[in-house]
Formats: structure tokens, sequence, C-alpha cells
């Protein structure tokens, strides 16, 4: 192994020998064959460069990989894809081409502005994007779910937001959004998100601790100019001053909508245990008064420049850059463009000598915080010393990987038993803030079910009677290449990160590890180093730790009388009770704890089926295998991919869900006590790269298993003999205690003003869509006999199965599954009476605008959410791309008009519907409501609206003609990954639709968009004036102008027999904008009135 090793690291890569010229090691990676030790590329024309060692890759990677360090210091990974994917025709064409766009073309303020979503605020963002997508609803949305294959670069520089001043607290995060303001060769502030946006690509951003991260993607045959124009940024970037103002107001809206997240208010709380001084402390997200109180923006203005100036230099920075072009066509892009970043020779900060972040006097303590949602939970938490230099090893996901192992005789094992807890999570996420330089932070989280925080000091005991255990076993061999082993087969057969992904993850990893291990750096555990694994366990011990516990309890004790600074969080410290490190120094052992046992689910079978001879279109998709009274099986072979996994999804279609929000609400209590009886038998089938979700929809249950297809049936067999199993696993103490975190759920759902908005938007459009603060008052009540005889007992006689399976199956195996499934269900089958096929229909909304508009349910929130949603008509195919097309056009307009412009909110977007066949559009705004009212934030819509129809009707030909070329580029789909293939003809399977070459008919239709159609098509739906087709829907969810002294609302103080959302007709002298507008307080009387559509599909 070691020798092996050795004989890696001497190895290097030589000017014209793609790193794709490989030999195989013993060890499944792939090494270059050469002995030279460097190379230095000179030219007349190009900068030179040098170049250094391969990066070691996966056994079923086909790119080729080019390390070169630049003359001024800047590192780049050169990522050649040609040997996946090939290039059309037309790429090829354009690969060199500049775009020629005209500055000109974008007037001053137009475009996005600076769109770089910042890392805390991406997964949210997510959430609210796909709450406009319909439960059932195709929208599909071009910068994000299509999969032509686009070009990406990333580049990472060196310093993050340990290097704030400390009398201005955010300021490296604000400098990573002034930075793409302009530059000097393009000084539009918006026209890099608009060259981006315009051809089919979008931009990011993010600030950590210790680095900042920009990337973009973008159609390839536009890379070059991409990367000239993003270069500029850290060439020659303008950041005037008065841009600030605008940043500034992005920066705070940012924080707005963090304060109610317990995940960065946890994470502030932690900073406040740090030493007086230590840079783990300071408050990195900067808000408007952080960044404006007692500040001149001179001063600001000129600090700004001088950090630039100090930490933006070449020498920090680390690129990666991915396209379908040769090495040296990268190589040529790269030394051209980037040598020009200046290098200022500034040796690059070090925090190593730092001393540790947290004093015992405040570490450890025990710590009660009251959070914004309703759950119960302790956390354990060591500082560690920093094991940045044990990556080969990576001690932490060892011992995290055991004490977050959900298998029998596992903490977690022993816990739900005891329904004293419904989830775990320990270990260490790798991200900034819990692991640099400084130190490494090591948890175990527990979510506490009631009689568990009754119960809490024996659920510390039984982690820590775990930790012995730990201890006393020491670091065990096997278990450690076991990790190693399923970390190997998910490196060597996994799929794909998209392009875009790839090369962020690859420039932070470049900033860590050296070039061998940028590729594994981050994943593989390729030393067994005991003594390290030992050290960490001897130092997660009872008096080294902090607790953490939390709980909306401590609220009604009034024990919380302290406040965190930023963020409000209320707390109090306390010393660790003595009985309780009493009991901790006799603890004995506990016989049902013990180490995981050899895991059977590890597959030793990689054999790819043979390919049999394709003929004609249809063997591109999945055919139909069978069909009968209980469902269709529908499958195909993996031809592409060349990867030994397999997808099998299964959909159980039952009328059930549709019958009230109170077998709705089963549904979902159903699914969570199901997820409590397999975890123990399913969770060893998950760490050897089985994933499985179960998941309820408006239609029933969705099933959806992948892995290596060696022990996929035996997966499917375990996870469907829990489902006829259910009823005797069942115990009363697990029922009541998963009912409590089910309507704990829902009243954190609730407290979203993205989840009431969507809620109510459904509500009035669908014949049926039960909301979520009605199922939770129903499951309030329910029993579990309710739940057998109700739900469960008709669920199998109910359900029509429809299956897809795809992959490296055979057809016969497919046909085995799916006979399983069908057994299973035969076993309860009525005579006679086969199941029915639910179908949803959608109601036709009445002429003119109407509102509905709901008080935010919580009164410590001021976020507001609007939605204005336009109805159109029964879809087809031509309309449905037609709407895309709009969709896209509008994509940035949107954001710079009501973002950058008005600065309404930090989330803005537009969206096209397909709910149920009906089809629409839509602009959402997330906002502040001590900031603006929702009736202005209507307003204002409306009048992007007017703009926007203007600004169609007012389109050139060319560009129309390069927008049609873009969408249609978009839709020339070469699947990246086996799952975006599986995923797309899942949505043809579940839809009922059956299109499989949907892509190719769409491409066809773009040909037919004209302008005067496209502008047709918007007025018919967004045009009020004189317009008998308008149907205008505005949902207004109101956040609290005015948050003291206020707190989210718990079980226990919810309204008697009011509604828990409660819609409200504004008043005259507030909301005088809106008068012209219909509202609707009563949603059951305003459905009656309309019409019903019929079943529509898109085909």
């Amino acid at each position: 192994m070691k020798q092996q090793q050795q004989m890696n690291s001497k190895e290097e890569c030589i000017v014209g020998v793609p790193c794709g010229a490989t030999t195989t090691t013993g060890r499944g990676f792939s090494v270059l064959q050469s002995t030279n030790t460097s190379s230095v590329i000179t030219s007349t024309m190009i900068p030179s460069c040098s170049v250094l060692e391969c990066p070691r890759k996966a056994l079923n990677d086909n790119k080729d990989y080019r390390v070169i360090r630049l003359q001024n210091g800047l590192t780049a990974i050169l990522i050649s894809d040609l040997g996946s994917i090939p290039v059309c025709e037309e790429d090829e064409e354009h690969d060199n081409e500049d775009d020629g766009e005209e500055e000109e073309e974008v007037e001053e303020g137009d475009g996005e502005g600076n769109n770089e979503e910042d890392i805390e605020m991406e997964e949210t963002e997510g959430e609210e994007e796909e709450d406009e997508c319909d439960a059932e609803e195709r929208s599909e949305k071009p910068n994000k779910d299509t999969t032509k294959y686009l070009a990406a670069a990333s580049l990472t520089v060196g310093v993050g937001s340990f290097e704030d001043p400390d009398e201005i607290p955010g300021l490296m995060h604000f400098l990573e959004h002034m930075v793409f303001m302009g530059s000097e060769k393009y000084p539009k502030e918006n026209s890099f998100d608009y060259y981006m946006k315009k051809h089919g690509g979008h931009d990011n951003a993010h600030t950590d601790m210790e680095h900042t991260t920009f990337y973009f993607e973008i159609q390839e045959k536009y890379l070059k100019e991409g990367l000239d124009r993003f270069a500029q940024f850290f060439i020659h970037p303008l950041m005037k001053q008065e841009a600030m103002t605008r940043e500034r107001k992005a920066v705070h809206s940012e924080f707005q909508m963090a304060l109610p997240d317990d995940t960065s208010r946890d994470q502030q709380m932690f900073a406040t245990l740090a030493s007086e001084g230590h840079p783990m402390g300071k408050f990195t997200w900067g808000n408007e008064s952080t960044l404006n109180i007692g500040i001149p923006d001179e001063e600001l203005h000129k600090q700004l420049h001088e950090l630039r100036l100090k930490y933006y230099s070449a020498q920090y920075m680390t690129l990666a850059v991915q396209a379908r072009l040769s090495l040296d066509s990268l190589q040529e892009f790269v030394c051209c463009i980037f040598d020009e970043i200046p290098s200022n020779q500034i040796p690059r900060p070090s925090y190593t000598q730092l001393s540790f972040p947290f004093p015992r006097d405040k570490f450890h303590r025990l710590y009660r915080i009251i959070p914004t949602k309703e759950y119960h939970s302790v956390e354990i938490v060591w500082a560690l010393p920093s094991l940045k230099k044990h990556y080969r090893t990576k001690p932490l996901h060892y011992v995290g990987h055991l004490l977050g192992h959900e298998g029998k005789g596992s903490i977690l094992s022993y816990l739900k038993k005891k329904v004293w807890a419904v989830g775990l999570y320990s270990g260490n996420d790798e991200t900034g803030f819990e692991h640099n330089s400084t130190y490494a932070m090591m948890n175990i989280c527990v979510e506490l079910t009631d009689e568990g925080f009754a119960n809490l000091d024996e659920v510390v005991c039984v982690i820590f009677q775990y930790l012995a255990m730990l201890r006393e076993a020491g670091p065990v061999e096997r278990i450690f290449k076991e990790i190693q082993c399923t970390e190997r087969l998910n490196f060597d057969y996994g799929e794909e990160l998209s392009t875009i992904e790839n090369v962020e993850t690859l420039s932070e990893a470049m900033q860590l590890y050296p070039p061998q291990d940028y590729l594994t750096g981050d994943t593989q555990m390729d030393e067994y180093e005991p003594q390290v694994i030992r050290e960490c366990l001897d130092a997660m011990l009872p008096e080294t730790c902090n607790f953490v516990i939390k709980s909306k309890t401590f609220e009604e004790q009034n024990v919380c009388n302290l406040s965190e600074k930023w963020f409000g969080t209320k707390y109090c410290v306390e010393d660790i009770p003595e009985s309780w490190k009493m009991r901790w120094a006799n603890l004995s052992s506990n016989p049902e704890l013990y180490l995981p046992a050899s895991n059977p689910f590890i597959p030793d079978e990689f054999t790819l089926l043979p390919q049999e001879e394709l003929t004609g279109e249809g063997k591109e998709y999945p055919e139909k295998l069978c069909e009968d009274p209980r469902g269709a099986l529908w499958y195909r072979q993996d031809t592409k991919f060349g990867l030994p996994r397999s997808y099998c999804y299964i959909y159980f279609l039952t009328c059930l869900p549709l019958q009230s929000p109170r077998l709705a609400a089963l549904l979902d209590l159903y699914l969570n006590l199901y997820e409590l009886q397999v975890m123990e038998d399913v969770y060893p089938a998950n760490m050897a790269q089985y994933r499985y979700s179960f998941f309820a929809t408006e239609q029933g249950l969705v099933l959806k298993i992948n892995g290596f297809n060696q022990k996929l049936p035996e997966v499917l067999k375990l996870l469907l003999s829990h489902m006829e199993n259910f009823k005797d696993n069942l115990t009363e103490k697990s029922f009541h205690e998963i009912q409590r975190q089910q309507m704990k759920t829902y009243l954190n759902a609730v407290l979203k003003p993205g989840t009431v908005r969507k809620d109510l938007r459904l509500s009035v459009i669908q014949e049926v869509h039960w909301q979520v603060h009605h199922k939770l008052r129903e499951v309030q009540g329910v029993s579990s006999n309710d739940l057998l005889d109700e739900f469960v007992s008709q669920l199998f006689p109910s359900c029509h199965i429809r299956v897809l399976v795809q992959g490296n199956t055979s057809a016969s195996a497919a046909k085995e599954m799916y006979d399983v499934v069908k057994v299973m269900l035969d076993k309860h089958a009525v005579p006679d009476k086969p199941p029915l096929i639910p179908e949803l229909h959608t109601l036709e909304m009445l002429g003119g605008a109407w509102v509905v508009q709901a008080e935010g349910v919580n009164p410590a929130d001021t976020n507001s959410s609007v939605i204005n949603y336009y109805q159109h008509r029964e879809g087809d195919l031509a309309t449905e791309i037609l709407l895309e097309f709009i969709q896209m056009v509008m994509d940035e307009p949107v954001f710079n008009f009501l973002r950058t412009k008005e600065q309404l909110g930090y989330h803005v977007f537009c969206t096209n519907h397909n709910t149920y066949g009906i089809l629409g559009l839509s602009v959402t705004v997330n906002t502040q409501a001590n900031k603006f009212s929702v009736s202005h934030v209507d307003k204002k819509i409306e009048a992007f609206l007017e703009n926007f129809r203007n600004t169609m009707a007012n389109m050139k030909d060319e560009e129309l003609m390069e927008l049609k070329e873009t969408l249609t580029s978009m839709k020339q789909t070469i699947d990246l990954t086996l799952k975006e293939e599986v995923e797309r003809n899942w949505s043809e399977i579940t839809h009922g639709e059956y299109v499989f070459n949907r892509l190719k008919r769409q491409i066809e239709l773009v040909k037919d968009i004209t302008r005067e159609g496209a502008v047709t098509c918007l007025r018919t739906i967004t045009e009020r004036n004189n317009n008998p087709t308008y149907r205008k829907l505005s949902v207004q969810v109101v956040g609290a102008a005015n948050t003291d002294n206020q707190s989210p609302p718990t079980l226990e103080h919810l309204p008697g027999k009011e509604e828990i959302v409660k819609l409200v007709e504004p008043s005259e002298e507030n909301d005088k904008t809106l008068l012209s507008h219909h509202y609707i307080t009563d949603i059951p009387s305003y459905k009656h009135k309309l019409k019903v559509y019929p079943v529509t599909k898109i085909v």
C-alpha cells in the first residue's frame, strides 16, 4: 500500500499527454504513466506555466486532467470531458468564438445585478422555489433542471471571514458581493449575470471562514468569453461606492431571511463561546448595522478596496475549469486570461499559531436555548485540535460513522426502542465553521421525543456508555476497512456530479490537498492510523464536552433570560449538574450497545450486462414489459453510462389521501412510523450505497430505490416486508410519540410563509388540496386503531402500481421485482374490485384579480411572501414550451426589476406551472413586513409585467433567434448521469403521459415560436384591461411588522377552534391600491362557483 503511494507521488503530467493516458493500479485508482518530475510550457503567445502532478482518479472516470501553476502563482486544474459525451457539430464550430455581445445591449441598472446566493441560504432558496411546483406539476425551469452539457469554472480565494476587521463584522462577505459589480473591461454592474443567463447558465458565490468561492456554468461555446468576464472581477473590479447601498441591502435581506433559521442561530450562538478576539467568535453575515452605522461610506469603500488588494491575490487562488475541450485548449484559455490577475507576494494568512478557540469557563457548560421551531434536542459538542493534516485517515469520519450508526447495537437503535429519540446526527460536516485551521468540532445531536426529553439524563448516559465501549474496544480495522470500501465503491462507481458542482468542489479541495489528492482528499480514507483515532476517542470525555439543550418549554419556564447579540436567540447558561457528573463517573456497560456486525449488503459483483443491438428510436426509451389490472412495469437497460447500478421506482397509486385531510394525515403518520420500524434493518444497505426514499403525494406513495444492481432485489424485498408487517411491528408507545412528532412537523411547516403561500394557492385552484394546518388539526385526535382500521387495512387493496426499473438490470430481473410487489398486493386484493386510479382536477378561476391574504403564523417572523399566479388554460405541447420560453426570457429581468432596482427582497423568481395539465405563470417575492406592505409588492409585480410586456413586444429579431437557440440548446439533452435519465422517464410515468421523447418534440416546437405569439400569450395571461381570459390570484402571507418580545406558537398554545392560518380582508385604509381586487375570505365558498377542468394530459 505505502509503496504504491510513493510511486504515485512521483508521477507528473506532461504537456500534450493527457492524464487520461493511464494505467490502473491495484488500489483502484488511475495514474499517469510518466516519470517526469516537472514541465514548463513556453510560447511566444501564451504565458508560461508549470505543470504539476496529476490527481488520482476513479476507475469509471473518463475525464482527462491537468494541473498547472501560472506565473502569478494561481493554481488551476483543467478537466477535459471529451471522453464521456460527444460535442455536437454546432458546438465544435463555436467553441472558441466570443459572443460579440455589445455592452450597449444592457441598459444601466438592467439585468440581474449580483446574484450570488451565499451558501447559508442556498438550501432555503431551493425550498422556496420548490414550494412553487404544484404537488403533481411538471414545472420545468431551464436554468435548473436541464441536462444539456454546460461548461463550468470555479475560483476559490484562500481567505474568508476570519479576515473580517473587528470593527466591521461581515466585511469579507460584503466584499464577495461587491467584487461582482462590474469591471473596467465590462463596466455594467449586471453584465456578467446577464451574459450567464443569456447563455443558459448562472453564477453563484459564498464566503466561508478561510476561503471564498465564486463559480459559474454556461453553454460551452461561450466559455472563453465567460472566463474572461469572470477573471476581470479579480483583475480590475470596479466596486464603485454608489453600488454599496444596493448590495448592503442585499446582504441585510439575506441576514433577515436567516433570522428564523435555527441552524444559523445555533452557529452564531456557538461563536459566542469563543475567546475574546478569536476569529471563531466573529459575526460573519454582516447586516445594515455592521456595514453602515458609524462608518462613513468613504471609509467603508476604502477598506473594501484595501481588503481586495491584500487578499484577492493570485497566489491565494485555485481555479477549476471543465468543458468538452482538449486540455491544450483549456490551458490556453486559462493562461491567457488568468495570468493577468495580480499577485502581491504577501504570505497567505495563517491561523495555526492562534490559541485554542474555546476557553473552559465558557465551553464546559450547559446551555439551554429556545429554538424557533417546535422540538426538543440535546447536543454534545467536543472541540478538538484541527485534524486537517489527517485527511487520509479521517478519524472523525470513523468516529462519526459509529456514533451516528442506526443499525443494531447503535445509540439510536437503543433510544428508538425506548421511544426517547426520533433522530440522531453525529460527525463533522467539514465546513469552515466546524473544521478549520484552529479546531475541529465533533458533535452528537439527538432529536428527542417528549418522553426522551423527560429522561434527558438517561439519554446522555447512553451516549457516554457507547463512547466508553468504543474506547475499550479501540479502533477496529475491520470497521475502518468497511467504511474505506464503501467510500471507494462510491468514488469508483458513483454517478458524476454536475459540472458546476464538480468544479466548485475541486477549487475548494485544491486549497487543502496536494495535487495527487485533489479528487480523493475529501472522501477517501487511504491510511489506517489507529493511534489518531484513539486520540480522538480519548479526547471525547464527559468532562471535556459542552451541552446544548433546546426546547420550546424553556419559554414557559422563563429560564432563558440572556439574548445573543445578532440573532436574538434566548438562552441561559449553567454549570453541569453534579448529579450528572457522579453518574458518568460510575457508568456501567450496556449489553444492548455494541459494534456493528459486518455489512452483508456490500457488493462484490460489478459485471456489466451485455449490450443488445439497439434498433429504432423506441429503444432509447423505457418499454412497457407488462400490464395487468394491478399495474404496469416499464423497463430500460442502461446503454450509456456503464455503471453496475440500477434504479427501481414504484408508485403506489391510491384514492385514500384524496378522500379527507384525516386520511392524508394518516398517510403521513404511516410513513413516519414505517421509517421508525425499517430503520435498523435497512441501515446497513444505506451504508453500502443503497438509497431509498418513501414519501407521500396527493395520489399515493412513491418508493424509490437505487444502488448496485447485485443486491437491489434484496433491498426491495426488505422494504416490502416491513410494509407487510407494519401492523405486527406497531406499538402503542411508538404511535403516540410519532404522532406527537408529526404534529410538531406540521406546526414547524406552517411557521414558514412559503408553506402557507403554496397551500393557499393550491387550495384555491385544485379541486382537492389539504392544507398542512388542516392535517395538523386532524392528526391530533387519531388513535393507533384509527390508523390501522381506516388506512393500513385499506392501503393494499386500493393500490394500483406503476413501476420503472432502469440500469444494469436484465428484463427478467426487472419482471421479478415487479412480481414481488404485485404478489404482496394481490394477497390483499378484493375479488372483482380492481383498484381505482386517482385523478386530480384543477378548477377554472373566475375572471379578474383575486386576492387571498393571510397573517403569518409566526409572530416573531417579519418575513412576508407574495405570489401572483396567472392561470392560463388547458395545456398542449406547443403552449407548454411557449410558456417555458416566456419564463426563460423573464427570469433575469424579474430579478433585476424587483430585487436589484426595487430592493423588495432577497428571493425573487418566476415560475411556469403545470397543475394537472392546466398551465399558468407566476412571480414570487419574499420580503419583510417592516419594509414593504404586500400591496406594495403586488403593485410592483404588476409594474414589472407591464414593463416586460413592452420589452417582449420590442424584442429584436436577432435577440429572439438567439433566445430560441438558447432554449433549443437547453433541450438538446444528453443526460449526464443515469439518475437524470431515470428521473426524466419517471416524470412521464407518474404523470401518465408517457411522452418519453418530449424534449425532441419540444425542440421542434421551439422553431415555431414567434415574437407575436409570445407577446399575445403573455398578454392573454397577465394583462387585465378588457381581457376576459385574465385570471389572477395573488396569495399574500403577511409577516409581523413588529417582532419585539414575540415568539413562535407552540402546540400547547394553538388557537382552540379557530383556524391556525387566518384569512383577512385588507382594510381600505392600509390597502387602497388593491381595492380593485376581489378578496377571498372563504375558500370553499369561492370554489363552489368554479368550473372543473377535465383531466388534461400534455401529450
